[in-house]
């Protein structure tokens, strides 16, 4: 390793700290933009503050129309990268630290946008700057690209930068896992929908009658929230709360009473879409706990059982009939959002896919599921899987260096369902900051990244990109 970088990387290490900490506190969630601000005023407002930031460092800095940007250093044709994102998913509740407060405990940062991305960010950022004051000689130009809307699953701000600037040949994506990734499963998302026939027929005396349903945040989220309310007289009323009191997950179940109004809240636990196992999902809950119940309008009620039937029992696909697996894993589905307005539920959902299994057939499958039960369905956007051969010498390149400062020699590349600007990008290689086997914290409430975690990051980046250019 360079050991000139790596004590200029100590040096900085309380700036980092600070960096992030100033990063973390401006809300950078996508909303409805403007021309000058194409994502929202949050996420212009941390792009302008990372370009102040690396000008007054000596960077040679370009924005991409506030779409994305690019810090350069050295001289040369050629050129690597390293690309970060600046957008973060919704706060959620259920934080112990405010969400958007950067806050130092314990030696641990806290945020959203801690580990996902702000984290890697920052360290990417000082380990281009301690290559840039090394003085040490590089033969390729680096670029540290930074986008702006990578949670969403499109990559719109990266694709406008591949149109207007000039992609590097070769680099990392500090959004994954190490040592490195050498796939990523490819996204599905889509939507199950039903309007209701007909509001007749219904007696508010003889049943209670579901009057809404909501839950859920993002479709890259396992949602911990999800809720449904009843028009209903108390011996309704009582119905219902036996039907709880008699269901497994009772314990996650609350209930709100107004006037004629039952509502029942349902607590789930978050995790990443791309891990569904480790979390537990409301809305999934929340569709078995509605099955327990009789209710009004029928065919909302025929609706609930059929979509429980085919996605509340599982994560896997089994019973949508697409439970596929291949050498780069199993495919997984998650429930994201739900939303029962104007006479209409809808029912969001993220799907990632092995390597191997053919969107077409996954179209035909979903399509066929739906009709079959009396519901529309509609592929809101699709992302083609990343994939390099685990023998290609960049991976063994990064392998090397991650274990050089880790020791780890037993992990190895792996297969995952996340997905990061490489799916887009030729010759970039997802590469940390997550290590196998520790608890993940992204998308989650509490979402955090240790001081040692962040300034082991920045001297990891710093030698695979000097690795890369010299």
């Amino acid at each position: 390793m360079n050991n000139k970088i790596q004590k200029i990387l100590d040096s900085y290490q309380n700036e980092m700290v600070e960096t992030l900490q100033k990063l973390i506190r401006i809300k950078s969630v996508v909303e409805e933009g403007s021309p000058s601000s194409p994502f929202g005023e949050g996420i212009r407002e941390s792009l302008d503050f990372i370009m102040e930031l690396g000008k007054a460092k000596g960077f040679e800095c370009n924005s991409f129309d506030h779409y994305a940007c690019e810090l350069n250093l050295g001289e040369g044709e050629e050129s690597v990268g390293v690309v970060s994102h600046l957008d973060v998913v919704p706060e959620g509740s259920g934080w112990s630290f405010g969400p958007y407060g950067g806050e130092l405990v314990d030696g641990k940062i806290y945020g959203r946008g801690a580990v996902d991305d702000k984290g890697p960010l920052v360290a990417s950022f000082y380990a281009c700057l301690a290559i840039k004051e090394s003085g040490e000689t590089i033969s390729k130009k680096i670029k540290h690209i930074i986008g702006t809307n990578e949670e969403g699953g499109r990559f719109p701000c990266i694709e406008h930068y591949k149109k207007n600037g000039r992609v590097p040949g070769c680099g990392i994506v500090p959004d994954s896992w190490f040592p490195v990734a050498y796939a990523e499963k490819g996204f599905y998302n889509y939507q199950f929908t039903k309007k209701l026939e007909s509001s007749s027929g219904i007696d508010s005396d003889r049943l209670p009658r579901l009057v809404d349903i909501s839950g859920g945040e993002a479709l890259n989220i396992v949602p911990m929230k999800a809720r449904a309310s009843f028009f209903c007289d108390h011996k309704d009323s009582a119905k219902i709360k036996s039907a709880i009191d008699a269901f497994p997950f009772a314990d996650r179940v609350t209930i709100e009473e107004e006037k004629n109004i039952l509502t029942i809240i349902v607590k789930g636990k978050a995790a990443h879409a791309s891990t569904p196992e480790i979390g537990i999902n409301a809305i999934a809950i929340l569709l078995q706990l509605l099955t327990k119940i009789n209710f009004l309008p029928y065919d909302l009620f025929n609706t609930i059982h059929s979509l429980a039937d085919l996605v509340a029992n599982d994560y896997d696909g089994t019973g949508l009939g697409v439970n596929y697996s291949d050498h780069t894993g199993d495919l997984t589905n998650n429930i994201g959002i739900i939303s029962f307005q104007d006479e209409t539920l809808h029912l969001k959902m993220n799907i990632r896919c092995p390597v191997t299994f053919h969107k077409e057939d996954l179209e035909s499958k979903l399509s066929a599921k739906a009709n079959e039960n009396q519901m529309s369905y509609e592929l809101l956007n699709y992302s083609p899987p990343f994939y390099m051969e685990p023998e290609h010498p960049m991976i063994r390149l990064l392998t090397g260096i991650y274990q050089e400062f880790t020791g780890d020699k037993e992990t190895k590349p792996k297969a995952h369902g996340g997905g990061s600007y490489a799916r887009i990008l030729e010759n970039f290689v997802p590469f940390g900051p997550s290590i196998e086997g520790e608890e993940l914290c992204f998308h989650k409430q509490n979402e955090h990244i240790s001081c040692e975690r962040l300034f082991l990051l920045s001297k990891i980046y710093a030698e695979a990109l000097y690795q890369l250019a010299k």
